[in-house]
């Protein structure tokens, strides 16, 4: 007879997912605010886009170290810890009057966020009957794909019957109801280990990714070869070199670098991250465009992207039925041509009317659910089973930080444009971003066709 799972392992299960819930409702919520945060707080694009890529790179630095976190120190603590700064940071949001205060507020819950995100899996895998643990990492795989479809729909929703403060109020009320029930749910089932923490690994890759992403960013305001864009990105790639230096011959690292001598593994990956980067950066992109070249309301642009996020989590879920019986060579190709074939359109097409980003964007997102899960599925295959967990550990930093890239990325490239005076700017901000996302996605393909296996 099968074990059933008990009501306590289902509310702690749930109150844990709520923080990763609300990390990615908030993250797509604000996105369709931004034309409006550039109203209110007198800030630039390339300026707002920090609203979530601040959160995404805090987040990207979080994940390498909390697994030996969760080692030294309990759930109920470490869940307490998250829900508390997160919801520290959401209070912060809530009343700033400046722009770099609501910054501050973001870059707490992005740490609260990237404390909390391992842990409802964590519970599920170690409390959860074995034969119910695939059912229950679907449940949790839901929720986290419910938060990126209705996260525009809410913040759009929220901000156009009141303001988009009560975004962050309303997530305020259920991350304290979560750390209510989380505290009296969740139970340590490990035992806790003295393990060494490496903080000198992760402060040299934490560094790394900040200076390389700060780098990137100011492309918009200053020349390459200056040291606001050059100076960044040359100590970020100096940092980098540190940490594959100081992580080369530990067995025990953080992130084994020696993983990436597996070139098979690194072109998947490296596709994985494209298709990340193009998704947050069309993200970005449609809300902004919504309202501003197409003078549509936020609610607007927060209903407009919501088919193909659906859509997005039906091809996903169909993917991974399909994924054990086809293979994942013929479902990422099928789903790299499908975005492939969105981007090209949106490059012909542009300016592009609402209905026109309805259907491109389902199109994309289809492709890109077919597509993305597969990609780390098959990645990881590529490595022994014993450097699963590492190999997880890199797809999931990577996995922050590129679309903390995308967003960057689309941010810039608008900013460029406003900054040449262009008349409609923003639409030729948009152009270039696709044309770039475009080539992108023909790279993406190219490594799926090459590196990706057969199903043997």
């Amino acid at each position: 007879m099968a074990k059933k799972v008990s009501p306590r392992i289902v509310l702690a299960i749930l109150s844990a997912g709520m923080l990763s819930f609300l990390g990615i409702l908030d993250e797509t919520a604000t996105t369709v605010t931004f034309p409006i945060l550039t109203r209110e707080f007198a800030v630039t694009t390339d300026q707002v886009q920090w609203v979530n890529t601040l959160v995404l790179l805090v987040i990207a630095t979080i994940v390498p170290i909390s697994s030996q976190i969760r080692l030294r120190i309990s759930t109920k603590h470490i869940f307490i810890l998250g829900v508390l700064l997160f919801a520290l940071g959401l209070i912060i949001d809530i009343i700033t009057p400046r722009f770099d205060l609501l910054l501050l507020g973001r870059a707490l819950q992005g740490v609260g966020t990237g404390i909390g995100l391992p842990l409802m899996y964590n519970i599920i895998l170690t409390e959860v009957p074995k034969e119910k643990i695939g059912f229950m990492m679907g449940i949790g795989t839901m929720i986290t794909a419910c938060a990126v479809a209705f996260g525009p729909v809410f913040g759009g929703t929220i901000t156009d019957i009141l303001n988009w403060r009560w975004i962050f109020i309303i997530s305020l009320v259920l991350i304290l109801i979560s750390l209510l029930t989380g505290t009296y749910s969740i139970e340590q089932i490990n035992s806790l280990q003295d393990v060494k923490i490496k903080y000198g690994q992760w402060f040299s890759l934490a560094l790394a990714l900040v200076c390389l992403m700060l780098g990137f960013t100011q492309i918009a305001k200053y020349q390459f070869l200056s040291i606001q864009v050059a100076g960044f990105l040359a100590l970020g790639i100096i940092s980098l070199l540190i940490w594959i230096k100081i992580s080369w011959s530990d067995k025990n690292a953080l992130i084994s670098p020696q993983l990436f001598e597996n070139f098979n593994f690194s072109m998947q990956l490296i596709a994985y991250c494209f298709a990340k980067i193009a998704t947050l950066a069309l993200g970005f992109i449609f809300p902004i465009y919504v309202q501003t070249v197409n003078h549509g309301s936020v609610s607007l642009a927060g209903w407009i992207t919501f088919p193909g996020a659906i859509i997005n989590a039906l091809m996903a879920a169909l993917a991974g039925k399909l994924l054990d019986k086809k293979g994942a060579r013929l479902l990422i190709i099928i789903g790299v041509c499908a975005s492939l074939i969105s981007l090209i359109l949106m490059n012909f097409l542009a300016p592009l009317s609402n209905l026109e980003i309805v259907f491109l964007y389902i199109l994309y997102y289809g492709g890109y659910g077919m597509c993305f899960g597969s990609l780390l599925t098959s990645g990881l295959l590529s490595l022994g089973k014993d450097n699963h967990a590492q190999g997880n550990a890199i797809f999931n930093t990577l996995q922050q930080f590129s679309g903390a890239l995308g967003t960057a990325l689309a941010g810039t490239m608008i900013a460029l444009a406003q900054n040449q005076n262009y008349k409609n700017s923003t639409a030729i901000g948009s152009k270039w971003a696709f044309m770039i996302l475009l080539v992108l996605i023909i790279i993406n393909l190219l490594l799926t066709i090459v590196f990706v296996p057969k199903k043997k």
